[in-house]
């Protein structure tokens, strides 16, 4: 009974062995694909983040109180037009200056108008001077007496002519004065210098604000796209080659963009270097700080090998030949995110793994699955 036991424990084994190895020797399904001459776009990916074109910051050159702020510390985001008022500092001590400085200024060139008392004691001893000449040439008066006089007339002369000098200084410094006082009036006054939208204000109505203050951020309506590209990637880019870019918070859209710049360095830290990105639609709502993808075209190869690049590992693909999988190193041209560019390595309708090949091993039985790849 025993020995019956025995007998029968290995015949299950040994069938169950047979079982496998007729199964091992079939060969597990893999997907495959033949090796086809196409069309592949030679393209670089890449993440992208949106940037304002420009930003300012905007900080304060004077000490005042704010008497108006267009926009409220944490308040909604609006947009602004080039000069357009953003800040106002209370002026009224300022307008008071100017207002004092105008007057003087009127009633010194009143002055000036009614005349120089220097200039009329001039033509008094001029008058005189003319006739002690005409006595001093008759010999009626002493020589002392007629060069006294004459010295007098020269000395109101030099006078009247430091008196001139004076008196256009004093109206240039009349002018500088009360163009400093407006000039302190404009400073008080902080416009937007660009058409934009002011999306921060660090300062509101009734603060005191102190030289150097920042007070608000100021971005431009027109956005630049920035590119992050792999060092090894970028050979070939140049501007105007065009691209398609979708963002993460507008779904599944891809919108036409063109390189409008490259980056004349490479982050050493991170071996990535960066082109910047014109997207055509200008009329897209692309929030500053937005991020996403772009595939950059860098060219179109026609009639050539081309295979799914999930068919790849590294540099090699697994080939079906006479039932079994066998590793093959090739050579890879053009690329993109689904297809690759088969140089070297590989023939016209070879047959290839394009499922899961790095469960495979060199030699393993396989049963080929072909699928279409275009």
């Amino acid at each position: 009974m025993k020995f019956y036991k025995l007998f029968i424990f290995a015949m299950i084994l040994s069938g169950g062995f047979v079982l496998y190895f007729l199964i091992i020797a079939d060969g597990n399904k893999v997907v495959c694909t033949k090796l086809e001459v196409g069309t592949i776009r030679d393209t670089v990916t890449g993440n992208i983040q949106v940037l304002a074109e420009k930003t300012y910051n905007i900080k304060s050159r004077i000490q005042g109180v704010v008497s108006f702020a267009a926009l409220s510390p944490l308040g909604k985001p609006i947009f602004v037009e080039q000069n357009q008022s953003i800040f106002q500092f209370e002026i009224d001590d300022l307008n008071r200056s100017l207002k004092q400085a105008l007057i003087s200024k009127e009633h010194f060139l009143q002055r000036i108008e009614k005349g120089s008392s220097l200039a009329l004691h001039l033509e008094i001893e001029e008058e005189d001077l003319n006739s002690l000449t005409i006595l001093h040439k008759a010999e009626k008066i002493s020589f002392v007496e007629f060069n006294r006089k004459r010295n007098l007339v020269n000395r109101l002369r030099t006078q009247l002519e430091q008196e001139k000098v004076s008196n256009e200084e004093a109206k240039l410094n009349h002018k500088l004065n009360i163009e400093n006082i407006k000039s302190q009036i404009d400073r008080m006054t902080i416009k937007s210098p660009i058409n934009g939208q002011l999306i921060t204000s660090h300062a509101g109505t009734g603060d005191m604000i102190f030289p150097g203050h920042h007070l608000a951020v100021i971005i431009s309506n027109n956005r630049l796209i920035e590119a992050s590209l792999n060092e090894e990637d970028f050979s070939d880019i140049q501007e105007g080659l065009p691209a398609g870019v979708t963002f993460f918070s507008l779904g599944k859209n891809i919108y036409d963009a063109n390189v409008s710049r490259i980056s004349s360095t490479v982050n050493p830290s991170t071996g990535r270097r960066i082109a910047y990105l014109e997207i055509k639609d200008k009329s897209v709502p692309l929030p500053p700080g937005a991020s996403g993808r772009v595939e950059i075209i860098k060219s179109v190869r026609r009639d050539c090998l081309i295979l799914p690049r999930k068919a790849l590992i590294g540099n090699s693909v697994f080939v079906v030949r006479d039932g079994r999988a066998r590793i093959q190193e090739v050579k890879i041209g053009a690329k993109n995110l689904e297809m690759v560019e088969i140089k070297d390595g590989l023939k016209t309708n070879d047959i290839v793994v394009v499922e899961t090949p790095h469960t495979l091993f060199d030699g393993e039985h396989v049963k080929p699955v072909l699928i279409e790849h275009n």
